[in-house]
């Protein structure tokens, strides 16, 4: 599987955030309220791209849920916190999202 400099910066923040002295003590709320910080993020790194600004910002939503979805699986399940499952689950969800929104859905 070829990994994408993306995924990399996104399973990183994973994997920050769970290991995360405080993580234990979130909520699913408190995750979900990051949805604006997280979504800045990850358009700081996709902003060489040129991209419409409808395109930009469907392909950042859809990697910023995974994000939000993965981070949420953490909190019940161990399994989730599994370095490899989170760089797969990102990098597929990535591959798929730029199917979809930036090769017009040709795969």
């Amino acid at each position: 599987m070829k990994i994408s400099s993306l995924t990399v910066h996104c399973a990183s923040l994973c994997l920050d955030v769970v290991n995360g002295d405080s993580f234990e003590k979130l909520t699913i709320a408190d995750i979900q309220s990051w949805q604006d910080e997280l979504y800045s993020y990850i358009e700081n790194r996709v902003a060489l791209l040129k991209l419409s600004n409808e395109t930009q910002h469907l392909f950042i939503t859809s990697v910023r849920d995974e994000v939000l979805m993965i981070l949420m699986l953490c909190k019940d399940n161990l399994f989730a916190r599994e370095p490899y499952w989170i760089i797969e689950k990102m990098q597929r969800k990535i591959t798929l999202s730029t199917h979809l929104y930036i090769n017009n859905g040709d795969l």
